[in-house]
């Protein structure tokens, strides 16, 4: 046979997981019982108590029907039998509601005053009321039936009249069934349970539950001796029940409360419902553990040495953490993972620093042709200015010689007329040549109030040729009346920056004919300048980006990302704003607005 010790782990495992059961399983069938004899116990007691307080409850219900029967019997009216006690009898009857009626009946058996309730009992109360004169005392009757169906019980009192001695019986009819007080103990009860109220006889008085079918039937029970200890029976309706009993002394009554002993049965089931789920959580817990821990030692060993072969194949990625066997093996795996990772951080940051230097290397080589195309376009500016202050003066003396030609008299119409459309393109170039010695000028000067309509004009001079050329309209709508303080070659550039870039967007997305309008107007003490194309606006993604130095949406060598940043940072000094936002046509709108000047 082979020893225990040489079988697999797994199987080993197995046979000792069904070992367990065997005195789990014992465990949970004794707790079961053990909950069965308690539950059977707290029926017992349950019962007992039941009956008692019901018998308790139905006894006060016969006491208050004393103390009601001594406080109407001192009452003139009913000590003279007088017809007018009816007016303290209903209002009597009111007050409980198991009263069906209440009468005043003579030594004969008449009734001197009733209670007022339409209900019909059985002619009785001659012998009623001889049986009370007799005994001088409360005389309770059996259950009784009305014609109408009614079950209920009598219970007389003497009219005591002092020296005259009894002349009337006061008879209270109650519907034993009707004493709510006495059964509201059912409501605490299991389902299934019941309360019932018997005569010495065994008939039924009341019951809850099944009070139409069982009311006024006898039963054969055992209530000679009554009452008797707490035992489990059969109910008429064939369930099995723990019955308590109670003696109701001025009935004389017995009260018997019955509980369901399945009651008992089914919290041994529950109890057994809710272990059943726990001992299969330990079986599977078990199998689990032989399942894993059989494999977790072979396969510790040759997830480590796989890895060990990966690292020395050159593959440095992290060793995908498994739980090890046991601790040697878990710390043989972390030292495994931190050596990867230390190696990785070390070729991580040398790739960073060789990545960062060769952006910086690039960044720096693409300041350097920034640096290069400034100097070029000051170059140009310096040039611009010069030829624009050497072509003035030819242009001043055509002016000029174009004002004398027209002061004669004796030229002919036509020519006067081309006389007069040379003066009026030589002032054109005069003006465009001044705003472009302005625009040029490297020394801005002093601010001074200026007027964005005046800004606005000398820009289209600049550039109205070029975009009549491009098919592009230049619209004005000067609004603004109020005067900004500043320096308008800074206002020009920062303009002419805006309808460039206009002028470009429309001609790069090939929306020709195209628009561009220059609008102003005040908004409190704000002038506000607008420039708004009909090109196709600006992306969201670079909506953030379009006023940092050297950003630019255009092709290479068309654009060098400062013409936003320097006016972001002209408008800026002058206390002003300045923005993007999409036209309602899909463009672009480009404006900045500025404190207006003082007077």
């Amino acid at each position: 046979m082979v020893k225990a010790s040489a079988q697999p782990l797994r199987r080993q495992l197995l046979v000792a997981i069904l070992l367990l059961l065997a005195p789990i399983f014992a465990a949970a069938a004794w707790l079961g019982i053990e909950e069965y004899r308690e539950t059977v116990d707290e029926l017992t007691e349950l019962t007992e108590g039941t009956a008692r307080r019901t018998a308790a409850a139905v006894e006060r219900e016969l006491t208050g029907l004393d103390r009601m029967a001594r406080n109407l019997s001192g009452h003139p009216a009913v000590q003279t039998l007088s017809p007018a006690a009816s007016s303290l009898l209903g209002p009597q009857r009111l007050q409980r509601p198991s009263l069906v009626d209440l009468e005043l009946i003579d030594r004969d058996g008449r009734v001197v005053a009733s209670g007022g309730s339409p209900a019909q009992v059985v002619d009785a109360r001659l012998q009623l009321a001889q049986e009370v004169l007799r005994t001088g005392g409360r005389v309770v009757t059996p259950l009784q039936t009305a014609p109408s169906g009614l079950a209920y019980v009598a219970v007389a009192y003497p009219v005591q009249a002092g020296d005259r001695g009894s002349p009337g019986v006061l008879v209270y009819y109650i519907d034993p069934q009707l004493l709510q007080d006495a059964f509201r103990e059912s409501l605490l009860l299991p389902e299934g349970s019941l309360i019932a109220l018997f005569e010495k006889n065994g008939r039924v008085l009341a019951r809850n539950p099944d009070r139409e079918h069982l009311v006024g039937r006898v039963i054969a029970f055992d209530l000679d001796n009554a009452p008797l200890p707490p035992s489990p029976r059969d109910s008429i309706d064939g369930v099995r029940r723990m019955f308590g009993q109670a003696m109701v002394a001025g009935g004389p009554w017995i009260v018997t409360v019955g509980i369901p002993t399945s009651v008992a049965f089914d919290r041994a089931v529950l109890l057994w419902a809710r272990a059943l789920p726990a001992l299969g959580v330990v079986l599977g817990g078990w199998v689990l553990v032989a399942f894993v821990v059989s494999r977790r030692l072979t396969r510790s060993v040759a997830h480590l040495e796989a890895a060990a072969q990966r690292i020395g194949a050159g593959d440095f990625s992290l060793i995908d953490e498994r739980p090890m066997a046991t601790r040697e093996f878990a710390g043989l795996q972390t030292a495994f993972n931190q050596m990867v990772r230390r190696f990785n951080e070390t070729r991580a940051e040398l790739d960073a620093q060789m990545a960062e230097e060769r952006r910086m290397r690039e960044e720096v080589q693409s300041l350097q042709r920034q640096v290069i195309r400034q100097e070029r376009l000051a170059a140009v500016g310096q040039l611009v200015s010069g030829v624009a202050h050497e072509i003035n003066n030819p242009l001043q003396a055509i002016l000029g010689f174009s004002e004398l030609l027209q002061m004669q008299t004796n030229l002919p119409e036509s020519v006067k007329s081309d006389l007069v459309l040379i003066q009026k393109e030589s002032a054109r170039a005069c003006a465009i040549i001044r705003n472009l010695a302005m625009f040029a000028r490297q020394q801005a000067g002093e601010a001074a109030p200026l007027s964005l309509g005046d800004v606005i004009q000398s820009v289209a001079e600049l550039r109205q040729r070029r975009l009549e050329s491009e098919s592009i309209e230049l619209r004005i709508e000067n609004a603004a009346a109020q005067y900004v303080l500043a320096v308008q070659a800074e206002l020009q550039q920062v303009v002419l920056n805006f309808v460039v870039n206009a002028e470009q967007a429309i001609v790069l997305s090939g929306r020709q004919p195209g628009r561009i309008t220059l609008r102003t107007r005040d908004e409190g003490g704000r002038v506000i300048l607008e420039v708004e194309d009909t090109g196709p606006g600006v992306d969201a993604q670079h909506e953030a980006r379009l006023f940092q130095p050297f950003f630019t949406t255009k092709p290479v060598g068309q654009g060098t990302g400062l013409g936003l940043s320097v006016s972001y940072g002209i408008i800026d000094s002058l206390g002003g704003r300045i923005g993007y936002r999409n036209a309602a046509t899909g463009g672009a709108v480009f404006y900045f607005d500025l404190p207006a000047a003082s007077e």
